[in-house]
């Protein structure tokens, strides 16, 4: 559309505008768009330039995206290493290729299926242009500009077979969560959210919860609208119409249609073998067999190459059903039929990197985030009762057991047993969360490789989250326990008494989620909780002391963390019997052995009263830290 500029005298090519506006609100800088400009600029005067240089034109959020991508594929090839062992075999095996010189161009406003018998390479080829894993030869061409991984990964969404979404949340909050990390502008997340719930058919189950109520194709097509939320240029689905019912199947076929047309987006899906219906809404297909292309580009060209190697398709099967069934026999040496270009291509560049940042700022992402973790923290009702009235009980049957210990000889062993008793409580009790953890930690890695928000975002909003929580829980232990045991009876040691009980407690938490980042599994992960704690209690000085451990293993006892809360709640109370004799040679006579002379046999000082609390908060601080560098490993590894 061109119009005439009042006393300019040159006409303006608004389309051309809006171009250049949907490249800067993608992110891209204008050092990185001029061979797209300059094919336009060049007929047009300076003052028309200078429009389209204008930087801080608004564009909707809720508008989609008029930038349309095409990817393309050349010769790509990915080879599986077949070296199992630390030592190279002697004879060098020829390489086992999952897929072999793979061509082919996915255009925008279509959907084009990845279509083949299991172990075709489907996945792998999916893996590989979502940008998940590098191919072993080849390349990748977004426009016809090298394909940056990084960047297109963040412009693009990646929907896997198996559906990963908090399951506590209801459909409207997991998509409001979602629109207000990606959507600068506040005002407009209720209408995009309504608008996404609309356009997928699932405006009457906005209040439910995912955990329940959603059958398979809906929850498939609650994933679909949590990458819809990133506006992506290019959507890749691995198996949409896994394990749904034919009406649910064309369900979600007919949504991913109407959101190529409607937004002119670049969809492409894997898919083992379409029913004749769904067949219907797929404009394009790749037939692999083996990891090679046996045909790419429509269902009637298909039948026209069917044809063209002696095979005539039955009139009770379509081309497709048929290719299926004499894959075997088609001559693997036939060069695919390849479609063409309907549009020319643009001139080939070098490397475009696309700087697309984050749409939130950090605070912002730690708000929303926070907001989340305490909606699930709520909702999950068995954890929170099993945490509170654990701490009750335990603490009032803990407080029985020690009732009154005094201050003799047997009292010294008891508080002794009593604090050791408490830690391991505390640290146990923690790992009630591990398996939430281990759940959430795919959907977390999705997010931010997806940069809904940053996982450092995650880690601090986690963190506030827990510090009142678990400060609550510390005081239901603490005032449940401490006055029946009969300790130290002054407000300060009781304060003293619960800040240690809290740390204790976000340590355990801390170290539960780092090991939760870091085990495969649940399984694993429940080993390597019992083995760490076990080992932390061993080397606290509880069953043996420092002066007792080989030298070899004395690290253990400074890395333990049992043994700086052991000390803190030992100096807490013998700092309140210093002078007070525990034990007499004889009765009231001559005193054997004050409060001070237990913490000095313990080689324990008034001074390290908060050195110690200082060393609980740098455990509990290392372990987010690690737990931080692990995912973002995970991130890493998963992107290769």
């Amino acid at each position: 559309m061109s119009v005439q500029v009042l006393n300019s005298g040159f006409p303006i090519n608004f389309d051309l505008i809006l171009h250049v506006i949907t490249f800067q609100n993608h992110g891209t800088t204008h050092q990185d768009i001029p061979q797209y400009q300059s094919a336009y600029t060049s007929t047009l005067p300076p003052q028309a330039i200078n429009i389209c240089k204008m930087e801080d034109l608004p564009m909707s959020p809720t508008t989609p995206s008029t930038r349309t991508y095409r990817l393309t594929a050349s010769s790509i090839s990915y080879v599986k290493s077949t070296t199992t062992s630390l030592f190279k075999p002697c004879i060098s095996s020829p390489p086992n290729y999952i897929l072999r010189d793979i061509s082919f161009t996915a255009q925008p406003s279509q959907i084009l299926a990845i279509v083949g018998p299991s172990g075709a390479g489907k996945s792998t080829l999916l893996d590989i242009l979502a940008a998940r894993t590098s191919p072993t030869h080849g390349s990748l061409l977004l426009n016809a500009s090298p394909l940056n991984p990084s960047s297109f990964r963040k412009l693009s969404a990646y929907v896997p077979q198996h559906d990963a979404s908090l399951p506590l949340l209801t459909v409207s909050e997991t998509f409001t969560f979602a629109a207000q990390l990606l959507v600068p502008n506040t005002s407009q997340v209720k209408d995009i959210v309504s608008s996404v719930l609309t356009e997928l058919r699932l405006s009457h189950l906005c209040n439910t919860r995912l955990a329940s109520g959603l059958s398979g194709g809906e929850r498939r097509r609650v994933s679909i609208g949590l990458s819809l939320l990133h506006d992506p240029g290019v959507l890749l689905l691995d198996e949409p119409t896994s394990s749904l019912d034919s009406a649910s199947a064309f369900n979600v076929m007919q949504t991913l249609q109407s959101i190529a047309v409607s937004r002119g987006r670049t969809i492409i899906l894997s898919i083992h073998q379409p029913s004749f219906k769904i067949l219907s809404t797929i404009d394009s297909l790749l037939l692999l067999s083996k990891g090679k292309v046996v045909h790419h580009g429509t269902l009637t060209s298909l039948e026209s190459f069917l044809f063209s190697n002696g095979f005539t398709v039955p009139p009770q099967l379509n081309p497709l059903e048929y290719a299926m069934e004499i894959l075997n026999k088609l001559h693997e040496n036939n060069e695919p039929l390849l479609p063409q270009s309907t549009s020319s291509s643009p001139p080939r560049s070098e490397t475009t990197e696309m700087k697309i940042r984050y749409k939130s700022s950090r605070i912002y992402e730690i708000f929303t985030l926070y907001k989340r973790f305490w909606k699930i923290i709520y909702r999950t009702r068995q954890l929170l009762l099993t945490n509170t009235l654990e701490a009750l009980i335990v603490g009032i049957v803990l407080g029985t057991i020690y009732i009154n210990v005094g201050f003799d000889k047997q009292g010294i062993e008891k508080r002794f047993g009593f604090f050791a008793f408490t830690l391991t409580f505390l640290l146990s009790s923690m790992t009630e969360t591990l398996p939430i953890f281990i759940s959430e930690r795919p959907i977390i890695l999705r997010e931010t490789s997806s940069g809904v928000y940053r996982l450092s975002s995650h880690i601090i909003a986690n963190t506030l989250v827990f510090l009142p929580y678990l400060l609550a829980i510390a005081l239901v232990y603490s005032v449940s326990v401490y006055f029946l045991v009969g300790l130290c009876c002054s407000w300060q040691a009781f304060s003293y008494f619960v800040l240690v009980v809290w740390v204790v407690t976000l340590i355990a938490n801390s170290f539960v989620l780092f090991l939760s980042s870091l085990a495969p599994n649940y399984v694993a992960g429940t080993s390597l909780v019992t083995i760490f704690l076990g080992a932390f209690f061993l080397f606290s000085g509880y069953f043996i002391s420092k002066d007792s451990l080989p030298k070899y293993w004395l690290f253990m006892h400074y890395l333990s963390m049992y043994k700086y809360a052991l000390d803190s709640l030992l100096i807490n109370e013998y700092s309140c019997l210093v002078s007070r004799c525990l034990i007499w040679v004889q009765e009231n006579e001559e005193c054997l052995i004050t409060g001070g002379d237990v913490l000095v046999k313990r080689g324990l000082h008034e001074r390290q009263r908060w050195t110690n609390v200082y060393i609980l908060i740098t455990f509990f601080v290392c372990y987010r830290v690690l737990c931080l560098v692990v995912l973002i490993r995970r991130a890493s590894r998963s992107k290769r």
